[in-house]
């Protein structure tokens, strides 16, 4: 019986050993020792008889390394299996030496561990002696022309488009343009009854007349072209009068205004009229060469006509002259008022399309230029404050204070301060570096700050109410936070509300402040809050 167990034992030994050999998992590094910040490469090899479902870690497994990058699993098959394999680029920004630790990999049920590794993280050495020298990189105002128009174009390039297309539609419609802005273009001058008569027959020289239509057509324009004639030169009831009638007061009239018709051009006329009734009221159709040749003949008599009458005094030629004032007056006033109307009515269907989409408030704001939206859109800037310090964006780069900093404090010195401030001072922001010779405490850091509270009342803050709270910035920096409401003194009788915010961070060799006060107004607290979300505490390099 022990015999048979002793067989047991060795044949489970060997059946596990076989497990273990047809699973491996191993884990290698390009190298030892890194320059700080510098890319290393670590890679994790897995050995499978057959294809199994493999949980590679995560980047909380390379701590204290912060993981860079990785690759997708990499499959190679081999004779006796398969060989999966993973590179993960890793990096440390301190210095020192650091343990790579075990790697937990799972293949289906199981767990497996890779050796821990041993890594050196080594400063940069910088030789000042065997570095080239260069000149210092220009101010913003130093750039050319050129380059300062480049950053505009690429700035303001929808503006730009929109400026483009504009004028390219200006310059496709200008004829359009050009006259509907211009009265004179569309201003045609008086005729004289017999330019009138002139024109109506030169147009009367392109009407068909192949169907009954047209023909009838054509004569009612000819008679009409005569009546008009005779209304304004000879007879001023003529358009009203019957064929007989008119016939009739010419032949009484010989002499109208120095208008002399003969008796063979009044039977001509009578001759086409009395055609013109048949035609309009008897359905009757002449013939095509009798229609021309009474085209013809009437042109011939105009002419006799044109050479009866005299030349226009200079009082009719004012009297045209005026006219055409009065016209393009009238029509200036129109245009202005179409104009001015579909203008108006652009911008408030605009606005109110703008108001339904953004909200009326943010509209009319951003019509008038309001001061504090303006910050709040335009593009702001990113920026470390100290050395190392707080990392916070802002409208606009804070600059340094290097006499009468505030926020001071007896036991530590400062060692660098930054302000920003809006035009207004609705908003005032203060980063402050301080350092200390003894290490603090964390449980005395609140009452460093609290100390800030005092200068913010010699400020001019009154009425403070106050709120503890953890803060944490982004890159997961944690700092404490006094903040709640306040009021400002404008003057000695006038105050206005608003916020305060005390953020402090500590550090190994002192602590950092970020103050920042604002007023309440439109928009500010969304300036607030951006600035509080951007704040970062950079790492300070072990020594």
């Amino acid at each position: 019986m022990k015999l048979f167990l002793n067989i047991l034992i060795i044949c489970f030994v060997y059946l596990q050993s076989i497990t273990t050999n047809s699973q491996s998992v191993t884990a290698s590094v390009e190298s030892d020792s890194i320059l700080i910040g510098k890319e290393l490469s670590y890679t994790i090899n897995v050995s499978l008889e057959k294809s199994e479902n493999i949980i590679f870690p995560d980047s909380t497994s390379f701590i204290p390394f912060e993981l860079i990058s990785e690759t997708s699993i990499d499959t190679t098959k081999q004779e006796n299996g398969y060989i999966f394999s993973k590179k993960y680029e890793i990096t440390s920004f301190d210095e020192g030496e650091y343990i790579i630790p075990k790697i937990k990999i799972q293949i289906g049920d199981k767990l497996f561990s890779t050796d821990s590794k041993k890594i050196t993280v080594n400063l940069v050495e910088v030789d000042t002696t065997k570095q080239g020298l260069y000149d210092i990189k220009p101010s913003f105002d130093k750039f050319s022309s050129i380059e300062i128009l480049k950053l505009s174009l690429k700035k303001n390039y929808p503006i730009i488009l929109f400026t483009v297309l504009l004028i390219i539609s200006l310059l496709y419609f200008r004829s359009k343009i050009v006259e509907f802005f211009n009265p004179l273009l569309n201003i045609k001058p008086a005729l004289r009854p017999i330019e009138l008569i002139k024109k109506r027959l030169s147009d009367l020289e392109k009407i068909n007349i192949d169907t009954s239509y047209e023909i009838k057509l054509f004569y009612s324009e000819l008679t009409f072209a005569l009546r008009c004639f005779f209304e304004k030169e000879v007879y001023d009831k003529a358009l009203e009068s019957t064929t007989g009638e008119l016939i009739l007061k010419l032949n009484n009239l010989s002499e109208i205004k120095s208008f002399a018709i003969s008796k063979d051009s009044i039977k001509i006329v009578e001759d086409i009229f009395q055609r013109a009734d048949l035609v309009k009221f008897a359905k009757f159709l002449p013939e095509k060469s009798v229609i021309q040749n009474d085209l013809k003949t009437i042109n011939e008599e105009v002419k006799l006509f044109s050479e009866l009458l005299p030349e226009p005094s200079e009082e009719e030629k004012l009297k045209n002259l005026n006219y055409q004032k009065q016209a393009e007056k009238k029509l200036r006033n129109e245009r202005l008022k179409i104009v001015s109307i579909s203008t108006l009515s652009l911008l408030i269907i605009l606005f109110i399309f703008s108001g339904f989409i953004n909200g009326f408030q943010y509209t009319l704001d951003k019509i008038t230029f309001d001061h504090n939206l303006r910050l709040l859109n335009k593009n702001w800037t990113k920026s470390e404050y100290g050395s190392p310090g707080i990392f916070a964006e802002t409208p606009d780069a804070l600059v340094r204070l290097n006499i009468d900093n505030e926020f001071l404090y007896n036991d530590y010195k400062m060692d660098s301060q930054f302000y920003f401030s809006d035009s207004n001072e609705s908003i005032e922001f203060f980063i402050s570096n301080y350092s200390s010779e003894s290490k603090i405490e964390p449980q005395n850091f609140q009452l460093i700050l609290e100390s800030s509270l005092d200068d913010l009342e010699s400020r001019g803050l009154q009425n403070m109410l106050v709120k503890y709270e953890e803060f944490e910035t982004k890159n997961k920096g944690k700092g404490l936070l006094i903040s709640g409401t306040t009021d400002f003194k404008i003057s000695d009788k006038k105050y206005k509300s608003g916020n305060y915010n005390v953020i402090g961070f500590l550090t190994e060799t002192g602590f950092k402040t970020a103050i920042l006060l604002t007023h309440e107004k439109r928009y500010v607290n969304e300036i607030r809050e951006r600035i509080i979300n951007s704040i970062e505490v950079l790492k300070e390099e072990k020594k």
